[in-house]
């Protein structure tokens, strides 16, 4: 019983650390998966349509990373945080909504819990982003 206990939290937090680190990348993943369906369905074939997704989804990290760290206008760069946060925060809504409905919660409880569990994937999603900024002075 004990046992089985300590593994099911050991899964849930390996699950919630999961989901935590996946959630920078929802934007990415998203975008490579849409090319790879425009791909796979056209002309161009599944395997021509996973190198341009895999292509496209290291593209728009690299880009949103190097968007981030730039000396870009503050509302750009806040734009394309929200780029990035918003995916992060809809997956870390969807997964809680779906593990508090398994674990037999009610609607209220439900909303509730994936509403806060959406605020805190997309600030982790943000925090994963973050490229620390180097202070005058210090040594690097």
């Amino acid at each position: 019983m004990l046992t089985g206990l300590v593994l099911t939290m050991t899964g849930i937090a390996f699950l919630v650390w999961g989901l935590f680190r996946l959630a920078a990348v929802a934007l990415p993943v998203a975008a490579g998966f849409c090319a790879f369906l425009l791909c796979a369905r056209g002309q161009a074939g599944p395997l021509a349509g996973l190198v341009l997704g895999v292509l496209l989804a290291a593209v728009v990290l690299i880009l949103g990373r190097l968007a981030l760290a730039s000396r870009l206008p503050l509302v750009i760069r806040g734009g394309v945080a929200a780029l990035f946060a918003i995916p992060a925060g809809m997956a870390g809504y969807s997964v809680a909504a779906g593990l508090m409905q398994l674990g037999g919660a009610g609607p209220f409880a439900s909303t509730v819990a994936a509403c806060m569990a959406s605020l805190a994937t997309g600030i982790a999603a943000l925090a994963s982003l973050a490229v620390p900024q180097m202070q005058a002075g210090t040594p690097s």
